[in-house]
């Protein structure tokens, strides 16, 4: 955006200000300013539509940059650290199918944008199989998740990369507030009952650890005996959604649930090892296969 407009300023030990007419210009994605104590309104307008003009005739340039494909090697490379990169690698291969790997990247306008939003809105997801199978929109999350990757791979491109003049809008739909649900007594005991009839022997345990904790299937499944701190009553989870350690607190169910398990590993133990306790503890997952048996 080009703009002409008057400057205001007081220069070192003077006390008097000074006034410049210039402008304000992008060129090559960079923002140009000029300012001159000599000019007036008439000649800043002047400068600035000459230096329009020699932009507009001057040599263009047949590139049109990095690819869409090219872009995402690139973003999958910064990226490799990222617990959920496997999601990445599916939202951006159906990005390429849709937008085609060999897109520049300066090709990818809001119109296009808008176009595929708007296809994605129309279609819909088939549930369940056979005669009972239904058809249903696809949800805001799924619309969006693709748009929000897209939006944040241009945004490295210009802002990052400098390979990308600017950033097209690109407006995400509105999802719906989540909802808090509870597990009512009730079906908290059926839920359990269910599990108990499992043909793993652990999946009660870690199923009541879970409720009684409100940690997530991954943080039960890693959480290892050394990580436990009965006397604290606390559990320490280092790896975490947020990558930052933190402690929970467990009550007397959830202190149950260790003192279960832990039985049933030194009974595994002594039986293989013939100690009453259990030697490999540190570092086994509460899961662990051996102290699912009885």
């Amino acid at each position: 955006m080009a703009r002409v407009s008057q400057r205001l300023w007081r220069a070192p030990g003077r006390r008097a200000k000074r006034k410049a007419w210039g402008f304000t210009v992008q060129v090559d994605g960079k923002q140009k300013r000029v300012y001159k104590t000599e000019w007036t309104k008439d000649d800043a307008e002047r400068a600035l539509a000459a230096l329009l003009l020699d932009i507009d005739q001057g040599p263009k340039s047949t590139s049109k940059g990095i690819t869409l494909g090219e872009a995402t090697e690139r973003y999958l490379g910064l990226k490799a650290r990222k617990k959920s990169l496997a999601g990445d690698k599916r939202i951006i291969a159906h990005l390429k199918s849709e937008f085609g790997a060999e897109t520049p990247l300066a090709d990818i306008t809001s119109n296009r944008i808008s176009t595929y939003k708007a296809k994605r809105l129309a279609s819909v997801r088939k549930v369940g199989e056979g005669k009972n199978a239904t058809e249903r929109p696809l949800s805001g999350a799924a619309v969006n998740r693709p748009m929000a990757l897209l939006r944040h791979l241009l945004t490295l491109a210009h802002e990052e990369w400098g390979v990308l003049d600017a950033v097209p809008k690109i407006k995400l739909v509105q999802e719906p507030k989540g909802r808090l649900q509870w597990l009512k007594p009730e079906e908290a005991a059926k839920l359990l009952t269910a599990c108990s009839e499992s043909k793993n022997r652990a999946l009660a345990d870690l199923v009541e650890f879970a409720a009684f904790t409100g940690l997530r299937q991954g943080e039960v499944l890693g959480l290892t005996w050394e990580r436990v701190d009965r006397a604290r009553g606390v559990v320490l989870l280092e790896r975490t959604k947020s990558d930052r350690p933190r402690e929970v607190p467990l009550c007397a169910n959830a202190d149950a649930v260790l003192a279960r398990r832990w039985c049933r590993m030194a009974r595994a133990t002594s039986s293989a090892s013939g100690t009453g306790m259990p030697s490999a503890a540190p570092g086994k997952p509460l899961s662990s296969a051996r102290g699912c048996r009885t």
